[in-house]
């Protein structure tokens, strides 16, 4: 049976992927910035010291290339987008990473005494292992793709643990926008897609996948934030606010409401966060 692919309400704009961002605890980011280089093979692109958020005391971005960003903050109290979970469940979310040789670089990993799962058949007959980063143990995937040309970690999909593939899928058409790629429904996973803000060329991946049945399904906010971009001010607000409307738990909008970079997370039905931005371009 083919999911129908539902008409998107004109209150939900455009997402689009826009890489994410890892938490990283202030007094972690140096280090944080040598293990992603050691061993993901990424690059130091750019650096800066800003306040993400008015309300933050002090900030520090490192930007590792693929639009994914280190980020480390100093607050006097809890802020709606930027704060971590530590030391607890694992969100069902996985960020996912390509790499050539799968079982080379476990081994690597587990010689260097990095906790890594065993290989194992994702829901779309891909090859993958987990891996928790850092000292700090935020969890990555990394994923097997032998046409790859050179070492290191590429970009791949994002991976969502849902108890509901069907439900799910239709939820994330409603409220995200999201279009379906491939309706496995029988099979326990749906491939679905948004824009991607660094190319015109393709779409960016999201697998709804099914979660076994004694799967912990409550809020977490990880130290991972796959992030969506929305290109209008006015529509992000809009969005939160029809957000809100519909009953979808939300974070207040945080960042610079003025002028400057805002941000706001939700949650979906099976209580994975998801994060949604707007930056005003330069002049």
């Amino acid at each position: 049976m083919t999911l129908i692919q539902t008409v998107k309400t004109s209150l939900v704009p455009e997402l689009f992927y826009d890489g994410g961002e890892i938490d990283v605890l202030w007094d972690n980011h140096d280090p944080a910035i040598a293990w992603y280089v050691t061993f993901m093979g990424w690059e130091v692109r750019r650096k800066e010291s800003w306040w993400p958020d008015q309300r933050i005391k002090k900030g520090r971005m490192t930007h590792l290339g693929y639009g994914t960003w280190l980020n480390s903050v100093l607050t006097s109290k809890k802020l709606p987008f930027h704060h971590a979970e530590r030391g607890t469940v694992d969100p069902n979310i996985r960020w996912c990473w390509r790499t050539k040789h799968l079982q080379k670089v476990q081994n690597h990993f587990i010689e260097t005494g990095i906790r890594t799962t065993d290989i194992y058949v994702g829901p779309d007959g891909r090859r993958y292992f987990d891996f928790w980063a850092t000292t700090e143990g935020t969890r990555l995937t990394a994923e097997e793709d032998v046409s790859i040309k050179s070492k290191g970690f590429k970009p791949s999909c994002t991976r969502i643990g849902v108890r509901d593939v069907r439900l799910a899928g239709k939820w994330y058409q409603e409220f995200v926008g999201m279009k379906v790629q491939e309706d496995h429904t029988e099979d326990g996973y749906l491939v679905m897609s948004l824009g991607d803000n660094y190319t015109d060329a393709r779409r960016s991946i999201w697998i709804l996948e099914q979660l076994p049945s004694d799967t912990y399904t409550g809020k977490i906010d990880g130290t991972i934030r796959p992030l969506t971009l929305v290109k209008k001010r006015e529509d992000f607000f809009a969005y939160h606010q029809f957000l809100r409307d519909n009953a979808v738990e939300c974070g207040e909008t945080g960042g610079h409401l003025e002028n400057g970079r805002v941000l706001f997370h939700f949650y979906d039905i099976d209580g994975n966060r998801f994060n949604v931005s707007h930056c005003k371009p330069l002049r």
